[in-house]
């Protein structure tokens, strides 16, 4: 199948680990070039020199951007478009706050929906009305299974990421005939340097996730990274407006 995605410019948040990176090497794979974003630039540097040696004849470049600092967002995305597009749009956070849901702090729910929610929002105002001008879009959201099953000890995550299935609905809505699709992808266990964090600590809950899921192992990020790479491509052409999970038949909920 042929995906379309030679001279697109895909912006990714969180690009320079786990399945933002996976993502970003898929994309480049695809000859798109990449803007990888996330808060430490050492790991933004070293992420863009592996990208440059998968493929040398795209356009790979790195940004510091914490998604807490709304002037630095409107920076980083004005001097992305004062030099190209950005046909692609892919939102990748970490984590927020764990625990008990009264034990969280306000702060941990406003950093939160800073994070999680208010962060997709701002940028997808901020790159729409190109992708509008130029007829062709793809905003995808990397949330987690979350957002349509609780997770104990996860309740800002659910909050907000439950919170961002409604935004997409929404905005895919009142941007589809303009040739914009808009989705999350929701992943199941996936191989991340968190995951690997937590299997040091226990290796039977570990384990357990893994056999909760249809397919009897944890997802690799490129298994994750292959479905964004065609939700966002000329390939999905009429799936727009919903969560789309990957993750091995790990949720029950209907």
């Amino acid at each position: 199948m042929e995906l379309g995605l030679k001279n697109r410019t895909a912006f990714i948040t969180g690009g320079s680990a786990g399945i933002g990176f996976a993502i970003a090497e898929a994309f480049v794979e695809e000859g798109a070039n990449v803007i990888i974003a996330s808060r430490d630039y050492s790991h933004v540097e070293n992420a863009v020199k592996k990208l440059k040696r998968k493929n040398p004849t795209v356009k790979i470049l790195g940004k510091e951007l914490d998604l807490n600092d709304e002037k630095k967002i409107r920076k980083v995305v004005t001097d992305i478009q004062k030099a190209g597009n950005i046909d692609i749009l892919i939102n990748n956070v970490g984590g927020p706050a764990a625990g008990a849901t009264l034990d969280i702090s306000l702060e941990g729910w406003d950093k939160g929906y800073q994070s999680l929610l208010r962060s997709v929002i701002l940028l997808s105002q901020l790159v729409l009305p190109g992708m509008k001008k130029r007829k062709w879009g793809r905003v995808l959201t990397v949330t987690s299974t979350s957002a349509v099953e609780i997770i104990p000890k996860l309740p800002v995550s659910a909050t907000f990421r439950a919170g961002l299935t409604a935004y997409t609905k929404s905005l895919a809505k009142e941007v589809g005939r303009t040739g914009i699709l808009v989705n999350n992808l929701l992943p199941g266990p996936t191989g991340t340097a968190r995951l690997e964090e937590l299997k040091k600590k226990s290796p039977a809950f570990f384990e357990s996730m893994a056999q909760e899921t249809a397919v009897g192992r944890i997802a690799e990020p490129e298994e994750i990274a292959r479905v964004a790479v065609f939700l966002c491509s000329n390939g999905n052409t009429y799936v727009t407006g919903t969560d789309v999970l990957a993750d091995g038949g790990y949720t029950k909920a209907l």
